[in-house]
Formats: structure tokens, C-alpha cells, sequence
């Protein structure tokens, strides 16, 4: 009779003994092998080289799925922006105002953010199975997943919205609301917010205030931006800024980024998307490298984010590259953690507490406001502030 095993450990031990070594270094050499011979045969396969491209694009986003900390690494003691207020206006370096814009409804928000209720099941093999038929090809349903049908339904709402904001009706509907509330209330229909309301709307539009536009190297972003913005691009025939330090602050797979350094995020068939375009002035607008006539300039998109990214790095990235800039406005196609995380990053602490855009999301296509100022402080250096009082959600706003 064969001798009893005592305890797990021994019972792993009695089959390990019994692996046959031989037999699993052959089917690693096999393997290798394998993927030795893809990897020659790419230089003249194309169905190789879509192979290839793929593993590896699978591969880099489960690891880091498995091993990101964009979380970790994030200074402990960093000033209150409050200190900003502390020092003289001869020290400001720059104030400007930032629009960020989230992107519509992603495949990725499709399945998994709807609730994992009994049509669960169903939208995951649908998942699935688009996958599978771009096994082949350089797309994925899932990696930097693009929008979904919804999405492009909510980009085209957010298009109209642009299209017909201006600051003349801001105005008068801001003066609206403010005649319409009782005295208490009428504190928060100031001067000032009405001014800013005024502003956000020229420069959304490319009017008055001078703009320019950027966004994510995710492909939801920047398809997102490209469609919102529509009619401005075609009319101006200016490119989107594509800055990576903007790519999404998660773990999951559809952060990960598809176009590499100095790249252009794929807009193909955005065209086909876009309501009424024969009747779009395009007349600036030619193809490029993003495979649309939406123009896009690669130059700050330095690719995918590496597996130890600290995410608070890509914020303070951002606010640098903003304060550098000679536009009055940024506006901003991004995603809706790392608006929240910038959002508790660069307002008092006090205020990151209790403002509703340090705790809630923007919802899809929102458009919210804030201005950004950039301090030398004399003790603590180059500090960034969002002043509370000048946030304000144009479009949309945050979840509730």
C-alpha cells in the first residue's frame, strides 16, 4: 500500500516529484519555438504580425492590471494650495481657466458599469465575442476600449449642446435664474460666475478668449473631443493636443493605452459618426496620421503608461504643461478619475473635503469649469491652486 500523506505540504511535494521535467521543458521549447517562428514570419505575414501585436498587447495589460499602484508613490506632505493665497500677486506665474470634458459611454462602461444584474451575463459574451473577431486586427473591444454605441449617441448630444452655446444666451439665462430665485439665494448668481459662464462659452466655441483643445491618448477621449467639438475643428482646422500624462489613473485593462509614442490614438471612421457633415465647412480639414480628417498632434503623447506610473505625477504633469501655455483656456478630454483625483490634488484640503467634484464622478460627456493658479511660493515651490469658488459644471455636471 503507498505510505499516507500527512499535510498539504507533502501532498505538494509527492506531485511535484511526479512532474516529468523533461516533458515541460519540450512544451516550453515548443512554445518558444513557436513564437520564435511568429515572430520571423512577421516580416512577411501580415496575419503574423496581427498575432504578435496582439499577445503583446494582452500580455502588458494584465500585468498591469496585476502589478499597477498608481495609487502608491503619491507625496504625503504636500502643502495645502491654500498657501497660494499667502504670497504677493508679484509671485503668481499664471491663471488660467481649464474645461475639462469626459468621454461618452465606453464598450468597457457598457458591460461592466450598468450593474451586475441578470443582462450581466448576456453583454459580457457580447463582449466576448466582439473581441474574438478582432482577434486579427491591431483593435480591441476591451484594451483602450472605444465608445460604445451610447457613447456616440451621448458625444453627439454633447456636439449640439457646443454648437448652439453661446455667451450672449449664457448670460441672459444666467440673469434668468438669478431673477427667478428668491434674495437668500441670489448669492450664488454673482458677477463673477456670471462672467465665467460667459467665458467658458466663448472658449468652448473658439471665440473672444483664446483656446486650445487637448485630450487623453485614450482612444474614448479623444473621439469623444473630436466629435463634441465638431464644428469648431472644422471651422478652425486646428489639432488636438494628445498628452499622455492625461491617460486614465486605474488598474483595469481599457486604461491602457493603444497608439505608442509620438502617435496618434485611431479616429477611423469617426466621419461616419457625425450628423449633417456635408453640411460642415471642412474645407481645413484634410487626412492624417489618426486615419480621419480630425487633425491630432502627437507630439506630448509619449505611449502607453509604464506598469510603476505614479498617478499623482501625471496630474502635476498637466498642471505644468497648462501653466506653461500661452491660451487663457484648457480645455481638456479626460476621464473621470483622474478628473477626480485632480480635483483633490489642487483644491484647499478643506475644500477636496466637501466640493461635489473631489467626490463625485462627471458623468459621461460632462463639461465642467474651475481656474487654475500657478504659485512660486517662497518656502514650498511651484504650488497649484483650483480656486473653490470658480468651479462650475457648464454641461451635465458630476453623478449623483
Amino acid at each position: 500500500m503507498p505510505s499516507s500523506i500527512d499535510t498539504p505540504i507533502e501532498l505538494i511535494l509527492s506531485r511535484a516529484r511526479e512532474i516529468d521535467g523533461v516533458a515541460v521543458l519540450s512544451t516550453a521549447l515548443v512554445v518558444m519555438g513557436a513564437y520564435g517562428v511568429m515572430f520571423v514570419a512577421a516580416a512577411g505575414s501580415p496575419f503574423a504580425r496581427a498575432v504578435l501585436f496582439k499577445t503583446g498587447l494582452f500580455a502588458r495589460a494584465l500585468a498591469h492590471m496585476a502589478l499597477s499602484r498608481e495609487k502608491a508613490g503619491w507625496p504625503r506632505n504636500r502643502p495645502d494650495p491654500a498657501v497660494a493665497l499667502d504670497v504677493s500677486s508679484g509671485d503668481v506665474v499664471s491663471v488660467k481657466r481649464v474645461v475639462f470634458v469626459r468621454h461618452g459611454e465606453s464598450t468597457w462602461n457598457e458591460i461592466f458599469n450598468r450593474g451586475f444584474n441578470f443582462r450581466f451575463p448576456a453583454r459580457l459574451f457580447e463582449g466576448l465575442m466582439s473581441e474574438l473577431l478582432l482577434l486579427f486586427t491591431k483593435s480591441s473591444f476591451f484594451v483602450d476600449a472605444p465608445l460604445s454605441d451610447h457613447g456616440y449617441e451621448q458625444a453627439k448630444e454633447l456636439r449640439r449642446f457646443l454648437r448652439d452655446y453661446d455667451g450672449a444666451a449664457a448670460g441672459a439665462a444666467f440673469d434668468a435664474a438669478r431673477a427667478a430665485e428668491p434674495k437668500a439665494a441670489a448669492d450664488a448668481f454673482t458677477a463673477a460666475r456670471r462672467a465665467r459662464r460667459v467665458a467658458d462659452a466663448d472658449a468652448l466655441a473658439g471665440k473672444k478668449t483664446t483656446s486650445i483643445i487637448v485630450s487623453s491618448n485614450l482612444r474614448r477621449a479623444v473621439a469623444t473631443t473630436a466629435l463634441g467639438f465638431w464644428d469648431r475643428l472644422a471651422r478652425t482646422g486646428e489639432k488636438i493636443y494628445v498628452l499622455s500624462c492625461m491617460q486614465e489613473i486605474a488598474r483595469n485593462v481599457d486604461t491602457c493605452a493603444l497608439a505608442g509614442a509620438r502617435q496618434c490614438p485611431p479616429l477611423h471612421g469617426i466621419e461616419s459618426k457625425v450628423e449633417d457633415i456635408n453640411a460642415t465647412p471642412m474645407g481645413r480639414m484634410v487626412l492624417g496620421d489618426s486615419g480621419s480628417v480630425v487633425g491630432l498632434n502627437a507630439h506630448f503623447n509619449t505611449g502607453n503608461k509604464p506598469i510603476g506610473r505614479v498617478g499623482w505625477n501625471g496630474l502635476r504633469e498637466f498642471a505644468e504643461w497648462t501653466s506653461a501655455q500661452d491660451a487663457e483656456c484648457v480645455i481638456a478630454g479626460g476621464h473621470s478619475l483622474w478628473f477626480k483625483e485632480f480635483f483633490k490634488a489642487f483644491l484647499d484640503k478643506d475644500a477636496a473635503k466637501r466640493d461635489v467634484a473631489a467626490r463625485k464622478k462627471i458623468v459621461n460627456c460632462g463639461v465642467v469649469g474651475f481656474t487654475l493658479t500657478h504659485v512660486k511660493h517662497p518656502k514650498h515651490g511651484d504650488v497649484y491652486r483650483i480656486d473653490p469658488e470658480s468651479v462650475d459644471a457648464v454641461y451635465g455636471g458630476f453623478a449623483r
